[in-house]
């Protein structure tokens, strides 16, 4: 399914949700056949028309929509999410209709507006238009503060919002049963094909009764109605323009927005862009394929990732022997609990996997290593990429991704057209792209099952026509929005201009180049923008890391001042002293230095087994690199090693982890743990 932006990485976020176990003292204080359904009451699948869409660039909206929109009011409230430590925002609602033509249902959308951090803030806020459809805003924002919110809080303003039928708005159009069947399908691996493919139509359709049946309109959950939406907490806010920033299907929501709302529009930036007129039904199936051949042409460059063999092939063999011999693997099925399940894993399994890998290159370039490690019958790779998975559900909401993809997108497509659209295929993509729900023809059966959605206006289908200066962004490895799709789009916008990543895949955005490119844009909408950042960036797969340099830090725990160094460039996390190398999902490497009168030890030592799979064992007294006496536990685990330190420095208790993946053990804990131990200080807040 389409996604918003780059996911914050597995540990990171691992990291976010455990906190709140971790931290003690602080606390105290302060998602058949035939060309179309054969119900007599279902909507007619539509073929896709070729035109150019609505000339001038934008519709003319109904007087009486237009005098519902002036007439919305935001009403503050409690924040009902985790708020980030970045700031924090003024929550409320803004309550719309839900069809906005006939003025009939309610909708109230959950909004917070977050305060630039600037001295000398921007005029024009930024209003984040989240992707999905049906991924969460809000819940979220604490765990991608540092790559999302806290740059767009350099500049400006900003307002975030849960999006109809999504999150924390309601109604919220949610198919727990899905999850629920989830369960028993990996649990059990006799289920028959076919029987599990009865089953899930049957929760679906289910699912849509009990939505209409408790009042939701599934036929107004489109982009056109979305847009609406978002001019209304304009006018609510009482903002006079704004700038628009949307990523994945964000974009195709900002797209509508220019073609409804325009005025209302200073400037937009359409990360990974999902253009109306693309049918991403046919398309998809192919895209996932070149995205993987590509990751594929770049291992083969790098010796250490080609030096096994083809990368390709080694993952076909290896879906073939799970088909053949599934495996029973161990997750961690909440990381903030440490709670842990048991799955069961097959082909389908690993290719369903690659293909979720592949949106991220911190998340692809780890492909080789799962490989190696279940040719070798190992399967902790595995295992943390099923984590991963399963702890990043509750994140999107099933039942409004398939209202806005049935309404408007499989709508107007043909399934012969997407069945002769399916390229040679070694990954049985068909079988897998069930997982996605709304690629290939499965996308059709879904919509099959999924009663009550209606097919959208035609020129929702249309190319967006604008004059409103838009920054177009595309990755190169990008397997659901391709490059070509952010070049359809420029076509008809005729202030537009577009950046490539070169080695990034979908949402560019978040992180410090693409936000530095973002506010360059945003601060002169129409000046070229200076993109040569991402030329500097690159990507590795199996490559020995360099040595980190060390930069001295220091913090305030509430209790004592911390100081110490940490290597330079290493992610900073949810906790003050805390820091990671990558954002790779098997990455272990992390060092964190902690003050005990704000940590719980069971619950970081909780926290390090269910995130690293590392256990500590007795606690032994050592002499430190400093001279100073500490306590140290050595923790041993299937891909990772670990040293527990505990001890009394200048009056303080302090805490030193270091984690590493056992390889570079060695190596890392000379170059990171020691200076560590050596330089940490503490003195009374």
């Amino acid at each position: 399914m389409l996604r918003s932006n780059r996911p914050p990485s597995s540990l990171i976020r691992a990291i976010a949700l455990a906190v709140a176990a971790l931290l003690v003292a602080a606390a105290c204080t302060g998602g058949g056949d035939g060309a179309a359904p054969e119900s007599p009451e279902g909507p007619e699948l539509k073929v896709r028309p070729t035109g150019l869409g609505v000339s001038g660039g934008g519709v003319e909206v109904a007087s009486d929509v237009l005098e519902r929109i002036r007439s919305t009011t935001f009403e503050s409230s409690p924040c009902e999410f985790e708020l980030p430590d970045a700031a924090t925002p003024e929550c409320g609602t803004v309550t719309v209709p839900m069809n906005w033509e006939t003025g009939e249902g309610e909708v109230i959308l959950s909004v917070a507006v977050f305060s630039s951090l600037a001295p000398e803030p921007a005029a024009d806020p930024v209003v984040y238009l989240e992707g999905g459809p049906g991924g969460h805003a809000l819940d979220t924002l604490y765990l991608s503060a540092d790559d999302l919110l806290e740059p767009l809080l350099e500049r400006g303003d900003a307002v975030f919002f849960d999006q109809r039928g999504s999150g924390l708005s309601v109604p919220r159009l949610a198919c727990p049963a899905l999850t629920e069947y989830s369960r028993v399908v990996e649990d059990d691996p006799t289920i028959a094909d076919d029987e599990i493919d009865a089953r899930y139509s049957e929760i679906i359709s289910t699912c849509a009764a009990d939505l209409t049946a408790g009042g939701v309109d599934i036929a107004s959950f489109t982009s056109i109605q979305n847009a609406h939406d978002v001019e209304a907490i304009r006018v609510a806010l009482g903002y006079g323009r704004w700038n628009l920033y949307g990523i994945s299907y964000g974009t195709r929501l900002g797209l509508e927005v220019l073609r409804q709302h325009p005025a209302g529009v200073r400037a937009a930036v359409l990360d990974s862009v999902y253009p109306p007129q693309v049918d991403s039904v046919a398309e998809n199936p192919a895209t996932f394929l070149d995205s993987f051949d590509a990751v594929v042409a770049a291992c083969a460059t790098e010796p250490a990732c080609a030096a096994d063999g083809d990368l390709a092939e080694r993952f076909r063999a290896l879906a073939a022997e799970l088909d053949a011999n599934p495996v029973n693997v161990e997750i961690t099925a909440d990381w903030a609990t440490g709670e842990t399940d048991t799955v069961w894993a097959d082909g389908s399994t690993l290719v369903t996997l690659m293909l979720g890998s592949l949106y991220s290159p911190y998340q692809f370039t780890d492909l080789p290593e799962l490989v190696d490690q279940l040719e070798a019958g190992e399967t902790a790779a595995l295992s943390d990429y099923l984590s991963s998975d399963r702890n990043n559900e509750p994140f999107s909401t099933s039942g409004a991704l398939y209202a806005f993809e049935c309404n408007e997108e499989v709508a107007f497509s043909d399934r012969d057209v997407v069945a002769a659209a399916v390229p040679a295929d070694p990954f049985e993509l068909q079988e897998s792209f069930e997982y996605f729900g709304n690629l290939g023809e499965s996308a059709f059966d879904l919509c099959e099952a999924f009663a009550g959605w209606q097919p959208s206006e035609p020129y929702a289908n249309e190319s967006v026509v604008s004059s409103v200066p838009t920054l177009l962004m595309a990755g190169r490895f990008d397997p659901v929005t391709p490059v070509s799709w952010a070049e359809q789009a420029g076509e008809t916008l005729d202030r537009s201009q577009l950046v490539v990543a070169p080695f990034d895949s979908h949402g560019v955005s978040p992180g410090e180049c693409g936000m530095t490119v973002l506010k360059a844009f945003l601060d002169q909408p129409g000046e070229p923008v200076d993109a040569a950042c991402f030329d500097d960036e690159s990507i590795a797969f199996l490559s020995a890391p360099e040595a980190p340099s060390l930069e001295p830090f220091s913090y305030d725990s509430g209790f004592h001042t911390v100081s110490s160094v940490r290597p330079e460039g290493w992610t900073i996390g949810g906790l003050d002293g805390d820091s990671y190398r990558g954002d790779s999902i098997l990455d272990s490497a992390a060092l964190l230095q902690l003050d005990a009168d704000v940590i719980s030890m069971p619950g970081l030592e909780g926290f390090v087994e269910s995130v690293f799979r590392v256990s500590f064992g007795p606690e032994e007294a050592v002499t430190g690199p400093d001279g100073r006496a500490w306590t140290r536990r050595t923790g041993e685990g299937v891909s990772s090693a670990g040293e527990l330190w505990t001890g009394e420095i200048d009056g303080a208790n302090l805490i030193v982890l270091f984690v590493a993946p056992n390889e570079q053990f060695v190596d890392l804990s000379a170059q990171v743990l020691d200076p560590a131990l050596a330089t940490i200080t503490a003195e009374p807040s």
